[in-house]
């Protein structure tokens, strides 16, 4: 069957293509053999048609007739009766006269009885011998004739029964040794094809049935070192290649099967593992909330405090502002009480200088006393002023000593409060150093509480970066348990296939 089937696949279209071949050649040969054959035969009537020309006609005729031909006198304007010959005899005439330089033509014709025929003309040009010639039987047909001039035709003719006949005995011959060469070149391919293929593959086949059926321990023989004896070599490679896969399977699928087992194993541990990682995500998920809800109470009290320390910090400036006013009224009434120190005491010189003049006053109302006393009588109106300046003068000198006794007590007050102010400025610039300082501790208060705000704000960020990395580690816990549970399905599948890999090498008889 495999024989048969190879045959037919490959052998019988390759027969089909060397018989085609074959028949091709044989066709070539015969048709080369009757091509020549008719040449021949159409070369030898051309030079009987030209011989014809030259002979006696009658000598001719014979010679026609003793050889089955046919001998044509075709004279200009007198053609035969018969219309197949009529027709091509007219033809030959009009074609020499139309060509003077044609010497001889052939051609086919069909005579009166269904015949094919065949013919081969040439022209008879007038000469000088041909008058000559007829002028001695006393023929006179030139008779206003030229020399040169077509006057008729001569040639011969022939039934090609006898040239097809040969034909077709030349291409039986032919065809007859193509076929029996065809046959006995088969009969040496087949039997080649037979014992240097046919019978290896057989034998090839019967070794990969043996193996189809599960004995790895065939061997196919090696007969050759050809194409079908490399694939032999190559088959029992091949098997013994699938030996050793095969134990190697076997092996392999009882390490699968303990893998398997483990990888049950550790894919169960690794659940345990995964609902332990989820619980404890979600514990420090509520941490996170708890601690992020800490920081906005804690990012609510720290902006509260920063209110009131802005608050404080405005209400620190304003006092310092007031004691730096203070301050400076302060010293405005310290530069005001020197100013009257200065003043009283030019009051207290010019007073001096009052009770000077008062003191000479009254010494010139005693001297003017005295001299209206010398005068007497005259004198009189002038004790009187002199008394009276007199008195004026200790006016004067007594309103000078109270005002400067006033001054007196106004420089004692007013240095007092010189004192006063002192010590007044004093305090005012110790309660402003105090107020510095307390808004200091202030300020560093606010930027202590602002970098308490942003570490709050830091700490939410990184708390809801925590929280998110815990939703995608809760997600990835998730995943993760599917996945294990993926794994576990995948061992239990690895373990079926390792038992069905052992299944299916136990089924081979290995070496």
């Amino acid at each position: 069957m495999k024989r048969k089937g190879l045959a037919l696949k490959f052998f019988l279209p390759v027969s089909i293509v060397l018989a085609l071949l074959v028949s091709l050649v044989i066709w070539g040969v015969s048709s080369y053999q009757t091509s020549q054959a008719e040449k021949a035969f159409e070369d030898h009537l051309s030079s009987l048609a030209v011989a014809s020309r030259s002979m006696f006609h009658s000598d001719a005729e014979d010679y026609c007739q003793a050889r089955g031909m046919s001998f044509h006198r075709v004279l200009s304007g007198r053609f035969a009766k018969d219309p197949a010959y009529e027709a091509f005899e007219r033809a030959s005439i009009a074609r020499f006269d139309s060509n003077p330089a044609l010497d001889v033509q052939v051609g086919h014709f069909t005579d009166a009885s269904g015949q094919p025929q065949i013919y081969a003309l040439s022209p008879g040009r007038l000469k000088e011998a041909c008058t000559q010639c007829h002028g001695a039987f006393g023929v006179e047909a030139f008779s206003g004739r030229k020399p040169g001039e077509l006057v008729a035709s001569f040639g011969v003719s022939m039934s090609t029964a006898d040239l097809y006949r040969t034909q077709r005995n030349i291409r039986l011959l032919s065809t007859a040794g193509g076929i029996l060469l065809l046959v006995f070149i088969s009969a040496v391919i087949t039997r080649r094809v037979k014992t240097a293929i046919l019978e290896p593959l057989d034998h090839l086949s019967e070794a990969i049935t043996s193996v189809a059926t599960g004995d790895m321990t065939v061997k196919a023989p090696v007969e050759s070192e050809d194409e079908i004896g490399r694939l032999a070599g190559t088959f029992n490679r091949m098997v013994s290649d699938l030996n050793t896969a095969l134990g190697n399977m076997g092996q392999a699928s009882e390490q699968v099967a303990s893998g398997s087992a483990e990888l049950a194993a550790s894919a169960e541990q690794m659940n345990r593992t995964v609902q332990a990682t989820a619980k404890t995500g979600e514990e420090l998920r509520r941490a996170g909330r708890e601690v992020i809800e800490a920081l906005r109470q804690l990012d609510a009290n720290v902006e509260s405090m920063a209110d009131h320390t802005r608050q404080t910090d405005s209400k620190t400036d304003e006092a310092v502002q007031d004691t730096d006013r203070g301050a400076e009224t302060g010293r405005g009434t310290a530069h005001g009480m020197q100013a009257i120190q200065q003043a009283t005491t030019r009051i207290v010189q010019a007073v001096k200088v009052i009770q000077g003049l008062a003191r000479q006053t009254n010494l010139l109302s005693l001297n003017a006393a005295i001299e209206a006393a010398k005068a007497g009588a005259q004198g009189k109106g002038f004790a009187v002023v002199a008394e009276e300046v007199r008195i004026l003068a200790e006016r004067s000198g007594q309103s000078a000593k109270e005002i400067e006794e006033t001054i007196h007590a106004m420089q004692n007050a007013v240095e007092e409060g010189t004192s006063s102010v002192d010590v007044t400025l004093h305090h005012l610039e110790a309660i402003r150093a105090r107020i510095s300082q307390v808004s200091s501790s202030i300020h560093e208060i606010g930027s202590l509480s602002e970098g308490q705000a942003r570490t709050s704000q830091n700490v939410g960020r990184l708390m809801n970066q925590t929280a998110s990395r815990l939703d995608e580690n809760a997600s990835a816990t998730h995943q993760m348990a599917g996945a294990v549970r993926e794994v576990a399905a995948t061992s239990e599948g690895l373990s079926r296939v390792a038992e069905g890999l052992k299944e299916t090498v136990q089924r081979f008889r290995l070496r």
